[in-house]
């Protein structure tokens, strides 16, 4: 269970940090992160009596949700490289008539 563990963390940090797949990994590091939440909650508290429900735990699961959100990996990752990474502006009437023109 142990090798599972780790390769799903290195598999998750390396695509959030090289930007590929941002969507998929995502959501697995929101829940890995909120199961290690759960984990160590001792319910108000969360590890110690200095924290008081929320944590370390529940910023980065915003910030991946964010992440999700805003399609980091579209504009900062090898999402954007990706054929068929995802929707393509559509273009307006008259940019279609310029295109059809050239």
């Amino acid at each position: 269970m142990t090798f599972l563990v780790k390769w799903g963390h290195l598999l998750i940090g390396l695509s959030l940090v090289s930007g590929l797949l941002v969507r998929v990994s995502g959501p697995c590091g929101m829940v890995l992160l909120g199961v290690y939440y759960l984990a160590h909650l001792d319910f108000p508290y969360v590890e110690t009596h200095a924290t008081f429900i929320l944590d370390y735990h529940i910023v980065y699961i915003a910030l991946l949700g964010y992440l999700v959100a805003a399609r980091a990996g579209h504009v900062w990752g090898l999402d954007g490289w990706a054929p068929g990474a995802g929707p393509r502006p559509r273009l307006s009437a008259a940019a279609r008539e310029l295109s059809a023109e050239g």
